[in-house]
């Protein structure tokens, strides 16, 4: 079963799959996941039933915090300092899992699935849990066809599929419109589950959406962390080949694959770049994967100041113990054949001079 989009409303499901034609390698996964949805579906319609006013009714407790950054950029890992802080809520593994009936279901719903969660990550060995934090984009799969990680169900829908909910969002207004729908139903549940906390969200598609956001929430704060190309690009193409086997209902072109992760980087970093100086002043912070990495404390401490996001130093307890408890995980190691470094220069360069990083050569 394509378990990422598992809770996806079934006239969603079918939605997509009269668009997306199924390889018939993968029709009993097709059909075993149309039947839990079926399953589902009732609760489905009474949490619409129950919630559904209260969810309309919700306001934001203040604008978001806005984390961006391409894939493997070092998100992760700044989420999970900004969860520290417990005057921030979000969307969590939990939420993004079980989105249409998280309301109902939020006094069992963890007891039944929590065991059938990994305790870690499958691409960089991240430990994760029910109740920690996780990018909206894959509740946003679990709450409409409007959302461009269904391409993990649907390889070959590479890019239009994608783009048209990132890069492109805004070009068609029965999308857009489907997106942003989605979008504010899942942040409003968020809100409801972190008891009208004030939202730090997650999600790299949202680094070429900044124009949008602004529109949708003209308060926000942004943090954009990048990281060096290189590994940028090897660790995309491994989180990949580790997480779209057991999900998709297509087969899959590896060539496709890497040609997408090229042209996806490109097209996202390069909007970012020419939307960035929409966000007003003191609304954004720029910092680099390796800086944080290196000292994150005195980079968090930046990042509270500049956007004005509370008194650090009660925080910086908790991030301090939060660090040590990280202990010796091991970061993912990749090697940069001449091939790997040939690619990210010819078609990268522009963000080793945007971002302030070395070129290498392929030797």
């Amino acid at each position: 079963m394509p378990s990422m989009s598992q809770f996806m409303p079934l006239p969603a499901a079918r939605r997509l799959l009269a668009q997306h034609p199924v390889d018939p390698r993968y029709a009993k996964r097709q059909k075993a996941w149309l039947t839990f949805m079926r399953l589902i579906e009732p609760l489905r319609w009474y949490e619409n039933l129950r919630w559904g006013r209260r969810i309309r009714q919700t306001e934001l407790a203040a604008p978001p915090v806005f984390l961006l950054g391409y894939g493997r950029s070092g998100t992760t890992h700044l989420h999970n300092l900004m969860w520290q802080d417990p005057q921030f809520g979000g969307v969590t593994n939990y939420q993004s899992a079980m989105h249409p009936i998280a309301l109902t279901g939020r006094n069992w719903l963890p007891k039944l699935f929590a065991k059938q969660l990994p305790a870690k990550r499958p691409m960089d060995n991240v430990a994760i849990s029910l109740d920690g934090p996780q990018e909206e984009e894959m509740a946003m799969i679990n709450a409409t066809e409007h959302a461009p990680l269904h391409v993990m169900n649907f390889p070959r829908a590479i890019p239009e599929l994608y783009d048209r909910y990132v890069v492109d969002l805004g070009k068609d207004p029965v999308a857009t419109e489907g997106w942003k729908r989605a979008y504010m139903e899942v942040l409003r549940k968020a809100t409801i589950l972190s008891e009208q906390k004030r939202l730090v969200l997650k999600t790299p598609p949202n680094t070429a959406r900044v124009r949008i956001l602004l529109e949708m929430f003209p308060g926000a704060r942004f943090v954009n962390i990048v990281r060096n190309p290189y590994p940028v690009y090897q660790s995309m193409r491994n989180m990949y080949r580790k997480t779209m086997p057991g999900a998709v209902l297509q087969e899959i072109d590896w060539d496709a694959i890497d040609a997408w992760i090229v042209s996806a980087y490109q097209k996202q970093m390069k909007k970012y770049l020419a939307e960035r100086d929409l966000i007003p002043e003191g609304h954004l912070v720029e910092i680099r994967y390796e800086d944080l990495d290196a000292e994150p404390i005195a980079h968090m401490e930046k990042i509270y100041s500049t956007l004005e996001l509370g008194d650090f130093a009660a925080v910086r307890p908790i991030l301090e113990t939060y660090l040590d408890s990280l202990g010796s995980y091991q970061k993912n190691k990749f090697d940069f054949p001449p091939e790997v470094i040939s690619t990210v220069n010819e078609n990268w360069g522009f963000a080793f001079d945007a971002f302030g990083y070395e070129r290498q050569e392929a030797s």
